[in-house]
């Protein structure tokens, strides 16, 4: 199949590696969930980039975004994993190395999954489910707000404080229509998750904490900005300037320990009980003075 570009930037292809593989996490000492990657595309197509992603350093060896198009063996690898017994995990995340719903213009997926998941494992009672994760809004949720809800289909909402979003997030759907469009899939009946991360030095987030509690997502995950090695070279940002250089090489700066406390202990506080809380790559240490479970890794990408 010949390659063919559509769009600013965005390459269509067939993938020749494996779609469905497990993704053992990296940062060391962190409380991080193994889980399945969907890899139906590398890169993102919003635009401009999020100042902090992390695509521009594990991504930087590729030009534009790649996009695969060969979804029949997608198709057919998914199946074969839903088959599996004795998995570690049952996540299949399709937000690693892209989000999830923002090649929808160019090659329609999500509703064939949503279907797919339906047919092979929510009929069969399987308990393998897919991670859509997003920054996307009442747009690009539209293919899932006219489907279906699917008890194996789980969809996650990355928010952020809306002055930060529009200055750091700022090709992403604005945060009021992520949030209405986490809501409108919530009174359909899906099963919604929240990012609130990454909380970023100079922000509050007790409001829209506030909001996401109204909201009743079925788990919320907290996380502050971090970066390692390669992505501060790649982006040489006064983002990163706050930043306390990790101890470990292959470990990940961030800010210092009290005050990303101080940041999870607002937004938990204004979240109160509303559904189980976890942290995005921290180490035990945080989730243990929080009181978090961190046995059972109530975090985005666990199960």
């Amino acid at each position: 199949m010949r390659t063919r570009k559509r769009g600013k930037g965005v390459v269509l292809r067939p993938r020749r590696t494996r779609f469905v593989e497990l993704f053992r996490t990296t940062p060391p000492k962190t409380v991080c969930p193994n889980f399945y990657v969907l890899s139906h595309a590398n890169g993102c197509a919003f635009q401009p980039h999020c100042e902090y992603c992390y695509l521009k350093s594990s991504l930087w060896h590729i030009e534009g975004s790649h996009v695969f198009t060969n979804t029949d063996r997608m198709f057919r690898e998914i199946r074969a994993w839903i088959r599996r017994d004795g998995l570690e995990t049952h996540i299949l995340n399709m937000g690693n190395l892209s989000d999830s719903l923002v090649f929808e213009p160019v090659r329609p997926l999500v509703v064939e999954l949503v279907e797919l998941f339906r047919a092979e494992a929510e009929a069969r009672g399987r308990p393998h489910s897919i991670l859509m994760v997003t920054k996307g809004g009442l747009a690009d949720c539209a293919p899932l707000l006219a489907a279906r809800p699917c008890a194996n289909v789980i969809v996650s909402f990355s928010l952020n404080n809306p002055a930060a979003a529009r200055r750091h997030e700022p090709g992403a759907a604005p945060v009021s229509s992520r949030l209405a469009a986490a809501r409108r899939l919530r009174d359909k009946g899906w099963r919604v998750r929240i990012r609130i991360d990454p909380m970023l030095r100079g922000f509050t987030y007790g409001h829209l904490s506030r909001k996401v509690r109204a909201l009743r997502p079925e788990r919320v995950t907290l996380g502050s900005l971090r970066a390692e090695t390669n992505l501060k070279r790649c982006v040489p940002s006064a983002l990163f300037e706050h930043l306390e250089p990790a101890v470990d090489p292959k470990g990940l700066a961030r800010y210092p320990f009290a005050e990303r406390l101080a940041m999870y202990e607002s937004a938990a506080n204004a979240l109160g009980n509303v559904c189980p809380i976890g942290l995005c790559e921290e180490p035990p240490e945080m989730w243990d003075t929080l009181g978090f479970d961190r046995e059972g890794r109530t975090c985005n990408c666990g199960g």
